[in-house]
């Protein structure tokens, strides 16, 4: 991720510089599990959000609770509210993206309960597991003295994909950074497209990355 990058590039025995950077559909943070992206693409195939929330929580552990948490939107806590300022979708995507969709007010962690008087999520979670709220894991964390002085970056967006709204929020906090940004936007794609090469826009997708790669390495 870029975060990543500069902290490889900035690493005093690292002599290489990286000349380009592409991301394509990465996750980019798991605060907020209700973005339109989400709600549109929730039993989409390839990658509906039951698959998605247990591979983010399972990238931190296997404790099936932090996993629950993300699922009812309910593992940030409330010391922690600050940082839905760098992933609030109702201020940072496009008019064309929101699509009607209505933003609310984050649910923090112990403070909210299921119809089961159930807590899914709580303040130990974070604690236990704060690798979620760590901008090495989340790049839409970062503020923008980190971003500054990555190198060139390709980032493709895929219209039927539940990550696409991370990205479409990224590109302006990259530019905004003063980093130069190619974004391809795939109206009729979705996640894993590009892998598809039996499919025509699988062969698409390629060529338009090829192109890119061709002028810019």
């Amino acid at each position: 991720m870029d975060v990543y990058t500069n902290m490889y590039e900035d690493h005093p025995d690292v002599k290489i510089k990286l000349k380009t950077q592409s991301l394509i559909y990465p996750a980019l943070h798991s605060l907020d599990m209700v973005l339109p992206s989400y709600w549109e693409n929730s039993h989409f195939p390839v990658l509906p959000k039951s698959l998605m929330v247990r591979l983010w929580s399972e990238f931190f552990t296997m404790n099936i609770s932090l996993e629950m948490a993300m699922l009812f939107n309910q593992h940030v806590p409330v010391e922690s509210s600050h940082l839905f300022n760098f992933v609030n979708w109702s201020s940072l995507l496009p008019e064309k993206f929101k699509k009607g969709h209505i933003y609310n007010s984050p649910t923090y962690a112990n403070k909210q309960k299921t119809k089961q008087n159930k807590t899914y999520g709580t303040a130990e979670l974070a604690k236990k597991y704060p690798g979620f709220l760590d901008v090495r894991a989340a790049p839409l964390l970062a503020y923008d003295s980190k971003l500054h002085g990555l190198p060139l970056i390709y980032v493709i967006t895929c219209q039927h994909d539940i990550l696409k709204d991370d990205r479409i929020m990224y590109v302006p906090q990259l530019q905004n950074a003063g980093v130069r940004v190619t974004h391809n936007h795939i109206e009729d794609g979705f996640h894993g497209a590009l892998t598809y090469q039996g499919f025509k826009i699988g062969y698409r997708i390629a060529d338009q990355y090829g192109s890119w790669l061709s002028e810019n390495l």
